[in-house]
């Protein structure tokens, strides 16, 4: 029998798409994806040599993992097992797991090493094979004692698994203790005594294991009298770990994903209270010293982040197209670990190895250019990276470059600078600016008079930003006399927290471009450093007053979502009063004039309830909050009691996520929700707890590959943050619909995540991703929703639509700006500003808080879907009080008021300040019943009372 279609052999189609990787490996070694569809293709077409040649070659350029290195090591300590094993063997063996353990921490690696260490010494002690020359001191037992302690040492800062490495050495030198004579023998024993203290100081899962093993110890190879001594000893060193080890063990036990290692590093990071005053309370506790961060623990911590991430993005790259949103994610959590680890600790071998591990983060080359300038070349020719990051490297490097300026003769100051303060100052700087370009053509003396005017122009503006940059600029571009020093201690007088500079961030980056040109390394990494700290500092305030702001409109929306039905239900009960047999009253009281009777209970419908009966039913998502921030052991009573002043609650759910507690708790109503979000940063039992809307820790994301399942989202989304939940749409009537959404513990990792809004995960299919605002859920597409406009509040009255055409003009094209007037012609105190692009908008978000007129103005952007507002009556009154005073109610209608003809005559025209015909059209929500009940109306109280 014979096959009639010819089947495609894997190995002939790798062989076949073999050399055009190759070529691409060699035009661009740095690139993870071909070097390992390269040794993917190999393995393909079972090319066993060139295998290994490719996995070489890819350690040569860059960091490798688990998956590399260990095939590796394998068939290289399969060439020492013959007899006939050269001496170069067994060395280059060593050399190559000093390599592999030079690029991550990885414990499998240490410990085939000490085992590898293990089986040489017994080799040598074995006289049934000849070894090479120099075998014996290689492997002597002294010298394997110092590399297996070694090994040790590198794997302790790993918390959980240390002991896999420490136990193999302490159990071979048990091993070989008992071999040695008597007077080694306790020596050796003084010597695992120390190394059993050090152990114990040591912060390590499994301490009681290590605190018995030391125990056996002491009875085992010390005399009885020394043995009290000995523990005594041990349980002094261990007192301060155990305590460690109990505020460790809930994050080690928490390290089931990436996102995890966040609290426990931002945890390690922060300084400690002291033991004593840590859980106690007194006058003393302000004066105890806080612990300052364990650099070895924190820097452990780094790197076992980075190895779990780096493994990821391996088993990620093995996938090919497949895999590649999981790729993107794992090398946004190594450039976030790698990053944060050499902002901690920055020494040249950490950046090494960075950009080994990343070498497509401009973040990493940067750093790492300015500490080995040379590199600068190899870097920007690397072919990794990308737009962004090749300025960060060109930045960094040129930086370095030293610019001559041309010396010529200063200037001096003219009066006018004084004279214009005197008037109230120029905010422009204008006479100031015209100083430092015209100093050159001057005298040396007058250069320091031009000093003064700046010191003095720097304490006379000095909340405004333009102030100290041209300062800074005066003092560092005029030739004659260069002051960079000086230049530097402004910079850094500026920076002063205690400083309320109106947009502090321009004065930041003009501080580290200074620095860049003319500082040296120690100086720009210092401000570097400061600037980083006080921009995270600023963004905190800026997050909480968003928050703050947030909440607040959240609470203006559903109070507005209330006044709507009202009006509504007015109509409802109109017409149904039209239609009863009961004759019809006026209620004087709702028209202002006094009433001579009282209102019995059940002759009017409570407002409460018809609010409730005229909205929908199905309102969980604007009636629902989300609390972060609890902890193990909280029952829903707990969180009952905190909202019992809110709302009824109609559901409580608490949700056990890996080291993180979460609830959402249900309101019966919408209206319990303002209410709700109040208890933001309330503490229950001590503990400060985080209560918020769920969307806006949601994202609705859309657009993204066919292929691309749960997994797929998660991997990529997890990057940003701990993720809560991600929601599927039904594929019972649609299976191709692909949308989602990821919901987050906090609204902050959702704001995150918003970057990957546009990022092309497949050729052409840029991926969508915004918050998830139930309100816009009818008109979303999957189109990109443009913001555009944005909202401006506390603006004076004297503010001009150019003057804010200037402000915010910097930001980008201005489509329009609207400046509501009152009846004076005057702005109200808010404008309306439209932009071209949706970016401008968001870089006007900016100045919010900018100081104008002296005010301080609120700029956020403007929901086109919310609904729009009213202007102010023109009766003066607020609107709730002008519409009393234009109602009237209708009791007891007369029946067959309703079935009036339509053909009625219709009423005369509206006089002048006869509103109350009108306002019964309006109280009744405009009803279109004007044919019918509103003409019956208006000819009754037509001739009604006057």
């Amino acid at each position: 029998m014979s096959m009639d279609v010819d089947q495609v052999d894997p190995a002939m189609q790798a062989l076949e798409a073999l050399p055009e990787v190759l070529t691409s490996v060699q035009e661009t070694p740095l690139a993870y994806k071909l070097h390992y569809r390269a040794i993917a293709l190999v393995e393909a077409a079972g090319m066993e040599d060139q295998l290994q040649a490719a996995r070489i070659n890819l350690t040569n350029y860059l960091a490798a993992g688990d998956d590399i290195w260990i095939p590796l090591l394998e068939s290289k300590i399969a060439q020492t097992t013959g007899s006939d094993a050269e001496i170069d063997a067994f060395i280059d063996v060593e050399e190559m797991f000093l390599k592999a353990e030079r690029d991550y921490l990885s414990l499998p690696i240490l410990k085939i090493h000490s085992e590898y260490l293990v089986q040489q010494v017994a080799r040598a002690a074995s006289s049934s094979e000849d070894l090479p020359d120099g075998f014996d001191e290689l492997y002597a037992v002294q010298s394997v004692s110092a590399r297996m302690k070694g090994l040790a040492t590198k794997a302790e800062v790993h918390i959980a698994k240390s002991h896999e490495i420490w136990d193999a050495w302490m159990e071979w030198e048990m091993e070989w203790h008992d071999d040695l004579p008597q007077d080694d023998k306790t020596e050796h024993a003084i010597d695992l005594q120390q190394a059993y203290l050090e152990r114990l100081k040591v912060p390590h899962l499994n301490h009681a294991e290590t605190y018995q093993n030391y125990s056996m110890f002491v009875s085992k190879c010390l005399s009885d009298r020394e043995y009290e001594s000995a523990m005594e000893a041990a349980t002094t060193a261990r007192q301060e770990t155990v305590a460690a080890i109990a505020e460790r063990e809930a994050y080690e036990m928490a390290l089931t994903n990436l996102s995890a290692y966040i609290p426990y590093i931002s945890w390690e990071e922060a300084p400690k209270k002291p033991p004593k005053q840590r859980y106690q309370k007194g006058r003393n506790q302000q004066k105890a010293h806080d612990i300052p961060p364990n650099p070895k623990l924190v820097v452990g911590l780094y790197e076992r982040a980075i190895t779990e991430a780096a493994s990821q993005r391996a088993e990620a790259l093995k996938g090919g197209d497949a895999t590649a949103g999981a790729v993107v994610a794992a090398e946004a959590w190594l450039v976030s670990f790698w990053d944060g680890l050499t902002a901690f600790l920055l020494e040249t071998p950490i950046l090494e190895r960075a950009v080994r591990s990343v070498p497509s983060s401009g973040t990493l080359w940067a750093s790492r250019i300015r500490a080995l300038v040379t590199i600068a070349t190899y870097a920007l020719e690397s072919g990794v990276l990308d737009a962004a990051a090749i300025t960060s490297v060109a930045l960094a490097s040129a930086a370095y470059e030293s610019h001559q300026l041309s010396k010529e003769e200063p200037a001096v100051l003219e009066s006018g600078i004084e004279k214009s303060r005197e008037k109230g100052g120029d905010e422009s700087l204008k006479l100031e600016k015209f100083l430092a370009h015209a100093v050159r053509y001057y005298t040396e003396p007058a250069f320091h008079e031009a000093i003064e005017v700046w010191e003095s122009a720097s304490k006379y503006y000095k909340t405004k930003y333009n102030v100290w940059t041209e300062y800074t600029s005066f003092l560092t571009l005029v030739p004659i006399h260069v002051e960079y020093d000086k230049a530097r201690a402004v910079y850094k007088n500026a920076s002063t927290p205690s400083r309320s500079i109106d947009y502090p961030q321009a004065v930041w980056s003009a501080w580290v471009a200074f620095e860049e040109i003319h500082g040296t390394v120690d100086q720009l990494e210092h401000a570097i450093k400061r600037v980083r700290k006080m921009t995270q500092d600023l963004a905190k305030k800026a997050a909480q007053a968003a928050s703050s702001q947030a909440q607040a409109v959240d609470a203006q929306q559903f109070l507005d979502a209330v006044v709507a039905p009202q009006n509504t239900e007015s109509a409802v009960v109109l017409s149904a009063a039209s239609e009863q047999g009961s004759a019809m009253v006026l209620d004087e009281q709702a028209t202002g004039a006094p009433s001579h009777h009282k209102r019995k209970a059940d002759e009017e419908e409570p407002l409460e309830q018809s609010v409730k009966r005229a909205r929908p039913g199905n309102d969980r998502e604007n009636a629902t909050v989300f609390v972060a921030g609890l902890w193990e052991g909280l029952d829903d009573d707990e969180l009952k009691r905190l909202f019992k002043d809110c709302g009824a609650v109609r559901e409580v759910k608490i949700t056990k996520l890996p080291n993180n507690v979460v609830a959402t708790v249900e309101f019966m109503d919408r209206e319990s929700v303002p209410a709700a979000l109040t208890k933001d940063k309330k503490r229950i039992q001590g503990n400060e707890v985080s209560v918020f809307l769920g969307w806006r820790s949601t994202l609705y994301v859309t657009n993204f590959p066919e292929k691309g399942e749960d997994s797929f989202i998660r991997d990529l989304f997890g990057a940003y943050g701990m993720i809560f939940d991600v929601r599927w749409p039904s594929k019972k009537f649609k299976a191709t619909r692909r949308f989602c959404y990821v919901q987050y513990i906090s609204p902050d990792f959702a704001q995150a995540a918003l970057e990957l809004n546009g990022r092309e995960l497949e050729p052409g299919m840029p991926m969508n991703v915004y918050i998830s605002n139930p309100q816009r859920k009818k008109e979303r597409t999957d189109a990109n929703v443009e913001q555009r406009e944005i909202y401006v509040a506390g603006l004076a009255k004297s503010t001009t639509q150019k003057e804010l055409e200037e402000l915010f003009g910097e930001c980008g094209p201005i489509k329009g700006v609207r400046v509501p007037l009152d009846d004076k012609g005057k702005a109200k105190g808010f404008a309306f500003v439209e932009f071209e692009h949706e970016t401008s908008a968001l870089a006007a978000l900016q100045l919010n808080n900018r100081e104008v007129k002296k005010r301080r103005i609120a700029v956020t952007m403007v929901d086109p879907r919310a609904p729009g507002r009213k202007e102010q009556p023109s009766s003066g009154l607020g609107k709730k009080a002008d519409l009393i005073a234009r109602s009237v109610r209708i009791k007891k209608a007369r029946l067959g008021i309703g079935a009036a003809k339509s053909s009625a005559a219709k009423p005369p025209p509206q006089q002048a300040g006869s509103s109350g015909t009108q306002s019964l059209g309006e109280a009744a929500g405009g009803s279109s019943s004007g044919g019918k009940t509103q003409d019956a109306f208006r000819a009754m109280l037509g001739g009604g009372r006057k």
